[in-house]
């Protein structure tokens, strides 16, 4: 009976998603890999809402089958609760056009099973799609590191000649995959081959000093935050920021 409910709720929320996009068409974001998305998801906020864009970007890693529909209708979760879940069916079609989906759109794409990037990709066609890390985190759920690389690829082959991919380069499973994609692809890593190449020049007591070279143009920055994967969120959002306002300009 339990399963028989999540089924028909998971295919409820994934056509009223569905239609919610099709109703405003807003430019998608895809954050995917195995960690480092909740930040890399805050530094694309904060950096197009700098550039005066209104974004939504669920405030909860809500990236399943269940979870990234209720992102989309701005919807909470009612966990392992029948009464909130029929509260949230009861009010879900109104959410549709309270939604009022902003112009940018930044979702989770977490996978934890064999197929759940197939199904995602069923709710969600992204614009552009950025890949964090691919590591043996999370791999309860695939045989082997294998397994779980190809929910990667599915999300890499699905993408069009006019969407963009942008990827951490020091991972090398995201490098041998990302061959595959279509789309337009800029890199970002420490390594000298990344499109976007990192250094970090001096760390203080109020945070990371870094510049990255691009296009032999060399800036500047300060990172308020420590760790190394706080620099890969930043510049993985400056790329982001400057496709984002290209292709929101030639719409």
């Amino acid at each position: 009976m339990k399963f028989l409910l999540k089924t028909i709720l998971k295919y409820y929320l994934k056509y009223l998603a569905k239609l919610t996009l099709f109703i405003y068409r807003p430019l998608i974001i895809a954050v995917a890999g195995s960690t480092n998305k909740y930040f890399t998801r805050q530094y694309i906020k904060e950096a197009l809402e700098k550039e005066g864009y209104i974004v939504r970007s669920s405030e909860k890693s809500f990236n399943t089958e269940i979870g990234l529909p209720l992102s989309i209708l701005n919807l909470p979760s009612g966990y392992n609760s029948y009464k909130k879940w029929l509260q949230i069916i009861k009010e879900t079609p109104k959410a549709i056009f309270c939604a009022r989906l902003p112009k940018i759109l930044i979702l989770e794409f977490g996978v934890s099973d064999p197929g759940d990037m197939k199904y995602l990709l069923s709710i969600v066609k992204p614009h552009i799609v950025v890949i964090t890390e691919i590591t043996q985190r999370y791999l309860e759920g695939f045989t082997d590191m294998d397994n779980l690389v190809d929910e990667y690829k599915i999300l890499l082959s699905n993408l069009k000649q006019d969407n963009f991919c942008i990827f951490n380069s020091d991972n090398s499973k995201i490098s041998e995959i990302v061959t595959i994609c279509k789309s337009k692809k800029e890199s970002f890593g420490f390594n000298q081959t990344a499109d976007w190449i990192i250094k970090q020049t001096e760390r203080r007591q109020d945070g990371q000093y870094i510049t990255i070279t691009h296009n032999n143009i060399i800036n500047n920055y300060k990172i308020p935050r420590f760790g190394k994967h706080h620099i890969y969120a930043f510049t993985a959002s400056l790329i982001v920021k400057s496709y984002a306002i290209k292709k929101i300009s030639e719409n």
